[in-house]
């Protein structure tokens, strides 16, 4: 869940105010009249749009458009992780991690203590407010005709969604790709895991087992007991 308290607590006070008068007779012929603000939000002062007033509204859409093309953008060389990155105010990125041990939380019902467990390989797909996960058996670097497989872990949608609970999701819309990538995975792994969603297994077999057997030690994940996914990397690109 995205945290957007910020965005309504922030004032923004009016200041100026601009009508636009188009011309009758010319085609793009436009007269643009501006007006100040006072204290009491009254529109006073009016006067023709000039010049300074010009060029400091262009400097501003400029800024905010060089913040907007920052979005996913990568600090320097793509980094061999990413799949796949889509920018823009609505742009997505595609990584995958190798197999590794990650560092685990659960709710106490489960039965399950906090500490250090192999995971097989992982696709990511996120967007500023969604993440989905799938795994792989392979170890290499995945490529189109590589078979997904549902994630195993608890609180992840069949569709490979992901229910984050009551985590505040904040990712900022001029994050660089680095930035945004690692926010996801502290989001993920920092959370509580809880239950399963929709009352089915992601694997075969018991996943409570399979996770205890896996608790601080030298297991690898058991990749047997992953079930395939009807999904394909083509389905998350497009």
């Amino acid at each position: 869940m995205k945290n957007i308290t910020r965005e309504f607590t922030t004032l923004h006070e009016p200041v100026k105010a601009m009508l636009f008068y188009r011309s009758n007779k010319k085609v793009n012929d436009f007269y643009v009249e501006a007006y100040d603000v006072n204290g009491l939000g009254k529109l006073i002062d009016p006067h023709p749009l000039s010049l300074a007033e010009s060029q400091e509204l262009a400097e501003n859409l400029l800024t905010t458009e060089r913040l907007t093309d920052r979005y996913l953008q990568p600090k320097g060389l793509l980094p061999q992780h990413i799949l796949h990155t889509h920018t823009g105010q609505n742009g997505f990125a595609l990584w995958y991690t190798p197999p590794m041990r990650r560092q685990m939380l659960f709710i106490s019902s489960l039965g399950l203590n906090e500490g250090s467990y192999a995971l097989p390989g992982l696709i990511w797909k996120a967007d500023r407010n969604h993440i989905s996960i799938f795994a792989i058996k392979q170890t290499s670097r995945p490529t189109l005709s590589s078979q997904l497989y549902h994630a195993p872990f608890f609180n992840v949608y069949e569709s490979g969604n992901v229910c984050m609970g009551t985590v505040n999701i904040d990712i900022d819309q001029y994050s660089c790709l680095e930035t945004f990538i690692s926010q996801w995975e502290t989001y993920f792994f920092r959370s509580k895991f809880s239950h399963v969603v929709e009352g089915s297994s992601p694997i075969k077999g018991n996943i409570i087992q399979v996770y205890k057997s896996l608790l601080n030690n030298n297991k690898k994940f058991p990749v047997a007991c992953l079930q395939k996914h009807r999904c394909t990397l083509k389905n998350l690109i497009a």
